[in-house]
C-alpha cells in the first residue's frame, strides 16, 4: 500500500500531449516532483517499462483488463484506474468492472478505482491525480467516494488555509475500498485526523471496529450522502419505520467515536478546526468571546448558550479589573468582552494579553467587524502571537474590507470563520466522546447476501408463544396471560385480583391495535371482559387471530425499545418515547449491537424528551437501570438470532420501580 503514496517510478498508461486530456494532466502533475521517474505509455510508446512501482491507467474502459494483464507480466503490484465507463454506466459496465477486479486479483495487483480522481500525498510531494491543484501540506487525510467533491474540497481548502496530508479518491471501489485505506491511515504518522465523504459502507462491522480504533488517537469526521428517504413504504412494525438506514449509520458512527456532519459547510468548518489542532479527545468547550461589535457578539453568545456542549467562561473579578486597566470605560468586560467599534489592533492586543491568562478558557473567539478605523490586517497578524498560548478562533466578518485580514490569518497558520455559527456548530460537533465498542464475536461476522434485510412484504410475525419464549430466554418478559378461549377469562381475572385490566388481540394481521379496536382498556370485571372479547372478535373476524393477551393495567411513562437488522451494520437497538404516538413523535436514539449497560444508560439520555423520564413536577425518575437491562438483553438476543429481523417492545411502561413490557412483536 505504501507505494501508492511513495512511488519511485510511475507509468502513466494513456499519457497524452493534448492539454485537454486526462493523460496530459496526470503526467504534468507527476512531473512536478523531480524525484519520481514518470514513464509515458500510449500509442507511440506502447511498452510498459520494468521496475514500475505504480501504474496509472487512463484509457477507454474496454482496454483496461488487457492493460492490467500487461502490468501483471511486469510485476507491477499497484494500479490506479482513472478511466470511467464501468458500473456507473449500468449492467454492461458492471460486468466489465467485475472482469477488471478479477484480472487484478489474478495478477496480485492492488487496484484503486476505477472511475476515480487519483491520489495526492503532500509529504512525498506526489500528485497522482488530475486535480488542477495540489493542496497545502497539513495533517488531515481526506478520503472521498466522490472525485468531484474531493476536487471542490481541495480547491476550497487552499483558499482557506487548510492543509492535507493525503487525498484519496476511491471511485467505484472494484477492489480497494474505504476499509483498506482507513487501515493504512490508522498508522500513518503524517495524518492526525481523517475526513471521509461516504456514499456507502463496504463492511459495517469492520468499519465500526476500525473507526473505533482510530478515534482513540485521531478524530474521524464523516459526511454521509444518500441519507434521505424517498417515498414511504409499508412497514411491519413501529421500529421498522423509526430506523431508516441513515439513522443506523449515525448511531454506528456515534458508537464508534466518529463525528458525523450533515452539510458540506459543516464538513468544511470542521476541517478548519482540525487544521488548528482541535481534537475530539480534548475538545474546546469553554469559551471567551472578544469583539469590536455588540450585535455579532450577542448572536455568538446565543449560539454558545443554545449549543449542546459549549459554555461561556465566567470571568473572575481579578480578570475584570485587569481588563478595566487597559480598556476604555465604555467597554463591556463580562463575557463577551466588547472592546467597542473604534478598537485598533493594540486594543485587541491588550485584551488578549489578559484573556489568554484565563485558565478556565479552552479557546477565544476573536470577532472583528470592519469600521472606518479598524486595522484589519494588523489585527490578523497580531493573532499569530497568541495561537500557542490559547486556541484562537478568528471570525472576521465582512467582504472585501476584511480580505487582507483573511490572507494574513492564513499566512500565519490560522484560519477564518465567516460567521460565529460556523465555529460554534463545528466545535459542538467535535465534542462527542468515543464510546467503547464491544466485541460482537460471531454476531458481527461479514455480511453475505442472505444477511440482507428482506423487503417488508416478506417478513412475517413470530407466533406469540414463540415470541414469549425467545424473549424469556434473554430475561425479557411480556406482562400478561395469553388466552385462546373466552372461557379462560374468569380464572385469569380472579388470579389478577381487583382490576382494571387490559385485553389485547394477538394477530399477525393487526399491527396497530388501537386503529382496529383490537385493544380494550380499563376493563373492570368479567362481564366487561367478555363483552370486549366479543366486540374485538366481531370487528376483526377476518383476521388470523392467535388469541388474546390479558393484563392488569400498568401505570408509568411509555417508552419504546426495539431492534431492526440493518443491511450494513447488523442489529440496531432503538430507544425512545413510545406508545401509540411513537411514530409521530420519532424521538429516538439508536446503537449497534452489542451494547454495554453503560452505553445503554448513555443512549437513553440522548432523546429530546429525556426530562419526561427524569421526572417533572414532583414525579420520580423512571428506573433507567431496568430499562438498560432490557436494552442490553435485546442486543444479546439480536446477535444470537440472525433470523430475527425486527423486534418491537412497545410500549414499555416505566416507573421508578419497574419496567413492564405490555406489548411485543418479533418479525422474521
Amino acid at each position: 500500500m505504501d507505494k501508492f503514496f511513495n512511488p519511485k517510478s510511475v507509468a502513466v498508461i494513456g499519457a497524452s500531449s493534448d492539454h485537454k486530456k486526462v493523460g496530459f494532466a496526470l503526467v504534468k502533475n507527476l512531473s512536478e516532483n523531480k524525484k519520481i521517474k514518470v514513464f509515458s505509455v500510449n500509442l507511440e510508446n506502447k511498452e510498459i517499462p520494468d521496475d514500475v512501482d505504480l501504474a496509472i491507467i487512463a484509457v477507454k474502459a474496454e482496454l483496461v483488463p488487457q492493460i492490467l494483464e500487461d502490468c501483471g507480466k511486469k510485476q507491477i503490484t499497484n494500479a490506479i484506474v482513472i478511466s470511467s465507463g464501468f458500473k456507473e454506466m449500468g449492467p454492461v459496465g458492471k460486468e466489465l468492472e467485475d472482469k477488471v477486479a478479477a484480472v487484478a486479483k489474478q495478477n496480485n495487483i492492488n487496484l484503486l478505482g476505477p472511475n476515480c480522481l487519483g491520489i495526492i500525498d503532500t509529504k512525498s510531494d506526489l500528485n497522482a491525480s488530475f486535480s488542477p491543484h495540489k493542496p497545502l501540506p497539513g495533517k488531515i487525510a481526506l478520503l472521498s467516494q466522490s472525485g468531484a467533491l474531493g476536487t471542490a474540497m481541495l480547491d476550497w481548502a487552499t483558499g482557506e488555509g487548510v492543509g492535507f496530508s493525503k487525498f484519496i479518491s476511491l471511485g467505484n471501489e472494484a477492489q480497494l475500498n474505504e476499509i483498506d485505506f482507513l487501515k493504512y491511515l490508522k498508522d500513518d504518522d503524517d495524518t492526525d485526523s481523517i475526513l471521509i465523504y461516504l456514499e456507502k459502507v463496504s463492511d459495517g462491522g469492520e468499519f465500526m471496529r476500525l473507526v473505533s480504533e482510530i478515534t482513540k488517537s485521531k478524530p474521524v469526521v464523516i459526511l454521509k450522502a444518500g441519507v434521505s428517504e424517498h417515498g414511504s413504504k409499508a412497514v411491519m412494525s413501529h421500529t421498522g419505520s423509526l430506523v431508516p438506514s441513515s439513522m443506523a449509520f449515525s448511531g454506528a458512527c456515534k458508537q464508534a467515536g466518529a463525528v458525523t456532519v450533515s452539510s458540506l459547510r459543516e464538513f468544511f468548518n470542521v476541517a478548519k478546526l482540525l487544521s488548528l489542532g482541535v481534537k475530539t479527545n480534548k475538545p474546546v468547550q469553554n469559551l471567551i468571546i472578544l469583539t469590536n461589535g455588540g450585535g455579532p457578539s450577542v448572536v455568538a453568545a446565543d449560539l454558545v448558550d443554545n449549543s449542546k456542549s459549549l459554555s461561556l467562561v465566567e470571568l473572575n473579578e481579578n480578570t475584570k479589573e485587569e481588563l478595566k486597566k487597559v480598556l476604555p470605560p465604555m467597554a463591556a468586560i463580562g463575557n463577551p468582552v466588547d472592546i467597542i467599534g473604534d478598537a485598533l489592533s493594540d486594543r485587541y492586543e491588550k485584551a488578549l494579553d489578559v484573556l489568554c491568562e484565563v485558565e478556565e478558557a479552552d479557546g477565544i473567539i476573536v470577532m472583528l467587524t470592519p469600521q472606518m478605523m479598524t486595522e484589519v490586517e494588523a489585527t490578523a497578524k497580531l493573532l499569530m502571537k497568541y495561537k500557542n498560548k490559547k486556541m484562537i478562533l478568528p471570525v472576521f466578518m465582512g467582504g472585501p474590507s476584511v480580505q487582507a485580514g483573511r490572507v494574513a490569518l492564513i499566512e500565519s497558520g490560522l484560519v477564518n470563520f465567516a460567521f460565529a455559527k460556523d465555529v460554534t456548530e463545528a466545535l459542538d460537533g467535535l465534542t462527542s466522546p468515543p464510546a467503547p465498542l464491544l466485541d460482537a464475536g460471531e454476531g458481527r461476522k461479514k455480511k453475505t447476501i442472505s444477511d440482507s434485510i428482506p423487503t417488508e412484504s416478506l417478513l412475517h410475525q413470530m407466533p406469540f408463544n414463540d415470541t414469549s419464549k425467545i424473549l424469556g430466554d434473554f430475561n425479557i418478559f411480556i406482562n400478561g396471560k395469553f388466552l385462546k378461549n373466552k372461557d379462560e377469562l374468569y380464572n385469569s381475572l380472579n388470579e389478577y385480583g381487583e382490576g382494571p385490566y387490559a385485553i389485547k388481540m394477538i394477530s399477525p394481521d393487526i399491527i396497530h391495535k388501537t386503529d382496529l379496536a383490537a385493544v380494550a382498556l380499563n376493563i373492570k370485571n368479567i362481564e366487561e371482559a367478555k363483552k370486549a372479547w366479543d366486540q374485538m372478535h366481531s370487528i376483526n373476524s377476518k383476521a388470523n387471530i392467535e388469541g388474546v393477551l390479558v393484563q392488569k393495567m400498568s401505570a408509568g411513562r411509555e417508552v419504546i425499545i426495539g431492534m431492526k437488522r440493518d443491511a450494513t451494520f447488523g442489529p440496531t437497538i432503538l430507544f425512545g418515547l413510545g406508545g401509540i404516538l411513537a411514530e409521530a413523535i420519532k424521538d429516538t436514539t439508536i446503537r449497534i449491537a452489542p451494547i454495554s449497560k453503560d452505553e445503554a444508560l448513555k443512549m437513553m439520555q440522548e432523546i429530546k424528551g429525556i426530562k419526561i423520564l427524569q421526572g417533572m413536577r414532583g414525579e420520580p425518575p423512571v428506573n433507567f437501570d431496568l430499562l438498560a437491562d432490557i436494552l442490553v438483553n435485546l442486543s444479546r438476543l439480536a446477535l444470537a438470532h440472525p433470523e430475527i429481523k425486527e423486534i418491537d417492545l412497545n410500549p414499555v411502561m416505566a416507573t421508578d420501580t419497574s419496567a413492564t413490557i405490555v406489548d411485543a412483536r418479533v418479525m422474521m
